[in-house]
């Protein structure tokens, strides 16, 4: 049977759309092909000063992938997994020393491929710790060293000790189990033992122990001198300085010193040439203050006076008070407030202004940090959202305190002083009309 050309053209046409269409939805559905395991991984892991470790790591390209599947793990934690499309990966991480896991997995599209694994090394580069207690017996020139913190190592290996007696003789193990003698003799030295702990990757740490002071009983010397003579309690740093410091074998960094101020106090003098000491009493008195010296001997002196210093205590509050401007109803006069400030003790520190104002019916608070005026319902309200200007006195004795944005109305401000050990005056009270400009 024969068809008309344009049906045959028609059918032709379909079977040929049906064809493609076919062909295309094949080729969206594909799988992509899955990728192999990832070549020439490399991972290593370097210390570094803050305690961790970098690690880097890089491998070849894989073919058609679009990213990698990146993870370290170390005893059965994961210490850091992500995905890149670069073909390397760079972290710190914070672990102990030992052997981690790294591996990469490539990724086409979303069909993930084989996982390739290398170790990471972590080296032990920290030297092991402990602490050690010399002491000794004059009469027989023994000293007897013993262990106060035991060794121990990041790592958790084994650590071995050393000693240097530092008096000539060779070196000497040491198993840490128990004390460690040494014999010095009984002729008058000075000897600085050395314990030196090795760890398993020959990391040392060579630590010195206190010194051991053979036959030694002659005390240390030294001068003081104190500044300044008269001091207010609560505020004034008293000074005790260093002039001499001496010792027939201790050097002076080794020699012991405490201050006892007189007032019941007393201070550990660790570094310097100087200590100072703030008087907290209560009423006036004079103190001396006094040093005792202690060398690696034990040999202690009796107290070395200083001299006398007179605490006198400010009991006294400060007086405040305004300059009022002769244009009493005016904006612009009222516009910088005022005062003066006078103390008959350590001084005046501070003076604090809060201003509120009333404008109509409604009440406003200024913020002087802000420099805005908060509205309140009340006058005591404003004052609650008011937030004071701190401010100085000048070499005259005055103070001011600046107000922006003032406008007509009733103006109210307070002023209170603060000293310099915190007494505090009365508080001031102005108000004023403001009727123009």
């Amino acid at each position: 049977m024969s068809f008309p050309r344009a049906v045959r053209v028609a059918a032709t046409s379909a079977v040929l759309a049906l064809a493609v269409g076919t062909a295309t939805t094949t080729a969206a559905d594909a799988k992509p092909i899955k990728p192999g395991g990832v070549t020439g991984l490399t991972a290593t892991a370097t210390a570094h000063a803050g305690g961790g470790y970098d690690v880097t790591s890089s491998w070849d390209p894989t073919p058609n992938a679009t990213k990698y599947r990146v993870s370290l793990t170390k005893g059965g934690t994961t210490l850091g997994s992500t995905t890149v499309t670069t073909t390397s990966w760079n972290l710190t991480v914070s672990t102990t020393p030992g052997t981690a896991s790294l591996s990469v997995q490539a990724v086409v599209l979303k069909r993930p491929g084989a996982k390739t694994t290398v170790n990471v090394s972590f080296p032990d580069v920290t030297a092991p710790t402990g602490a050690f207690q010399a002491t000794w017996d004059n009469n027989t020139g023994i000293a007897t060293i013993a262990i106060t913190t035991p060794a121990s190592d990041d790592s958790g290996g084994a650590v071995t000790a050393s000693i240097d007696w530092n008096d000539g003789s060779l070196p000497e193990a040491w198993s840490l189990t128990s004390d460690i003698t040494h014999d010095y003799g009984k002729t008058a030295g000075r000897y600085v033992p050395t314990v030196t702990l090795t760890d398993p990757s020959n990391n040392s740490n060579p630590i010195e122990v206190n010194a051991v002071v053979i036959n030694d009983s002659e005390a240390p010397t030294g001068a003081f001198t104190v500044s300044p003579g008269t001091a207010w309690a609560k505020l004034t740093q008293v000074t005790v300085s260093q002039t001499a410091l001496n010792d027939n074998w201790s050097p002076a960094d080794k020699i012991t010193r405490t201050v006892d101020w007189g007032d019941g106090t007393t201070s550990d003098w660790t570094t310097g040439t100087t200590i100072s000491h703030v008087y907290l009493v209560t009423a006036g008195q004079t103190d001396t203050p006094q040093v005792t010296l202690t060398d690696e001997a034990l040999n202690a002196t009796a107290p070395i006076a200083t001299s006398a210093v007179t605490v006198n205590v400010d009991a006294t509050r400060p007086v405040v008070s305004f300059l009022l401007p002769k244009a009493k109803h005016s904006v612009k006069a009222f516009s910088t407030l005022r005062g003066k400030a006078t103390d008959v003790g350590t001084g005046v520190a501070t003076v604090s202004v809060k201003a509120v104002q009333k404008r109509g019916t409604a009440w406003y608070g200024y913020n002087a940090h802000t420099k805005k005026w908060l509205k309140a319902a009340t006058k005591t309200k404003a004052f609650g959202r008011a937030r004071a200007a701190v401010v100085t006195t000048n070499s005259r004795h005055r103070w001011a305190a600046g107000l922006s944005g003032l406008r007509k109305g009733t103006l109210v401000y307070r002023a209170f002083a603060k000293d310099l050990v915190a007494n505090r005056s009365a508080t001031l009270t102005h108000q004023a009309l403001l009727t123009r400009r």
